[in-house]
């Protein structure tokens, strides 16, 4: 899903991908000149509404612990941490 301004400029963007009863969220991305002004939440919202429409009851998705700012905006958005995953590399 894309997020516009009116000119078709793209100030976010993410996917979202339903499975069932469960929607999960994933790339969501705001275009760095455009962070902090609410369209990462709109989007979000946008994906969750989406979801609810064909039938999901529950949301999930994954970030990395160190980006901040999206684990601010997923916390603003009722999301909680529920588990966390281990990337492993071949040595």
């Amino acid at each position: 899903m894309l997020l516009t301004d009116k000119s078709g400029t793209v100030l976010a963007c993410g996917l979202g991908v339903l499975e069932g009863e469960y929607l999960g969220l994933f790339n969501i991305v705001t275009q760095e000149k455009f962070r902090n002004q609410g369209y990462g939440a709109k989007l979000i919202k946008n994906l969750l509404h989406w979801g609810k429409e064909n039938g999901a009851k529950y949301a999930y998705l994954q970030v990395i612990l160190s980006n901040a700012p999206a684990l601010n905006l997923y916390a603003k958005l009722g999301f909680e941490e529920k588990y966390k995953y281990w990337y492993r590399i071949k040595n």
